[in-house]
């Protein structure tokens, strides 16, 4: 069974989880909510609205941007430009020279021992629950002795 996590229940609150658009293309900043508790800078708005066709062409590279018309399309656009300029960020960075180095250095020197299977351990049992296990046994097979006999 699943349950609908998406059900609001009576609620008319804005979700947590949409940033306000900001007042002019490209504008960042710190977002708040209507409660007036502080979002992070980088949450993404889950929305449930289609992409129209126009903004797949734009990001398929078959058609320019100025092609792209419409209030829900040029959100659309803007969105993938935000992303794009952040992943542009993101490609250039570099890992640090010394990161193999401290990786291998993070390893242990020798080999971790094979766990041995489970019909090669020693069994080890509490002499309490032995006595319980054969009693209760005793008990299984007195019952149904019984039951046999009538």
């Amino acid at each position: 069974m699943h349950d609908d996590l998406t059900a609001r229940e009576g609620h008319d609150e804005t979700p947590r989880s949409r940033v306000p658009e900001p007042t002019k293309a490209g504008a960042v900043g710190r977002h708040r909510t209507t409660d007036g508790s502080r979002m992070a800078d980088r949450e993404v708005p889950i929305e449930l609205t289609r992409t129209p066709d126009l903004v797949h062409a734009w990001l398929d590279g078959e058609i320019p941007e100025s092609s792209v018309r419409g209030e829900e399309a040029m959100r659309h656009v803007e969105f993938w430009k935000r992303v794009d300029s952040d992943l542009e960020v993101k490609r250039q960075m570099h890992a640090p020279a010394d990161l193999t180095d401290r990786i291998m250095a993070a390893l242990p020197e020798t080999t971790p021992s094979l766990v041995s299977p489970w019909w090669n351990r020693p069994i080890e049992m509490n002499p309490l629950a032995v006595a319980a296990a054969a009693a209760g046994l005793l008990a299984l097979g007195t019952a149904l002795g019984a039951s046999l006999k009538r």
